[in-house]
Parts: structure tokens; C-alpha cells; sequence
């Protein structure tokens, strides 16, 4: 299937996530290597985004309506920002909304705008991420 670049504006909804210190020390474990000798009071940002904000990233490849070659797929750009700090046993419910679908240059560029929203229903959590799919060669 050939890309579709009406998908701009697909709204995606993850279930609901908790920044668990389980999982946090994990992340640490696996990213800074088991010598690591600091236990973060608060999570730290890299952990809050990835963890809490990826879910959505497997529901746009996934989708078929999109099209996406993911075998050509690059990841180009990737930023993160927070409202305020994270505690761990907050949840979060991510949603992801694709900002940009077009194609130019012989690629794909698909960019993907999430936040992370806490039980108040306040947007806490936010990423943008820009996906890049290569053309045939």
C-alpha cells in the first residue's frame, strides 16, 4: 500500500501509564550500565518521555490506513518537554496526534506531536518526534 498523506490530523489514545520506580530503575540499569550510583529523587525526563509517551508510536507504524514502508523508515528528530516534574506513581494517558504527513524529496516525513495528560486531564507531558521513509531505490 502506498503512503497516505490524509492521515494528517489521525488522533491516537494510549491506555494509561504509571511512571513506576520499578521500571524507572530498569531504564536506568539498562541506559547507564550497572555501575550507575545515583538514585534519581524524581524520574528522570529521558524515562517520562519514552516510557510514558511511546505507546502510541507502535499504533501509527501499525496502522494500515497510514501505509508507512517501515523497513525505509529513519528516525530524524525527537524532543521532549515537561509543564512541570514528574513523580513516580503518577499516571499518564498518552494521546498522539500525526502534525505532519507529505511527501517530498523522493521521502515520507511523518511527524507525530504526543502529550501525556495526568487525571486532572492536564496535558503535562509533551514529544515530537519526526519519522523520515526513504524512497525506493
Amino acid at each position: 500500500m502506498a503512503f497516505n498523506a490524509g492521515c494528517l490530523g489521525r488522533t491516537y489514545a494510549a491506555d494509561w501509564q504509571e511512571l513506576d520506580h520499578q521500571r524507572h530503575t530498569a531504564y536506568l540499569l539498562a541506559v547507564a550500565g550497572e555501575e550507575q550510583s545515583f538514585e534519581p529523587a524524581r524520574p528522570l525526563a529521558c524515562f517520562a518521555s519514552v516510557y510514558l509517551l511511546w505507546p502510541i508510536v507502535p499504533m501509527v507504524f501499525s496502522d494500515p490506513e497510514i501505509g508507512l514502508d517501515l523497513p525505509r523508515l529513519l528516525h530524524g528528530e525527537q524532543e521532549f518537554w515537561f509543564d512541570r516534574p514528574m513523580t513516580f506513581g503518577e499516571r499518564i494517558r498518552p494521546t498522539g496526534t500525526i502534525s505532519r504527513a507529505e511527501e517530498g524529496r523522493g521521502m515520507v516525513f511523518l511527524e507525530l506531536t504526543c502529550h501525556g495528560a495526568d487525571g486532572a486531564g492536564v496535558a503535562v507531558a509533551h514529544s515530537r518526534s519526526l519519522f523520515l521513509v526513504r524512497g525506493r531505490q
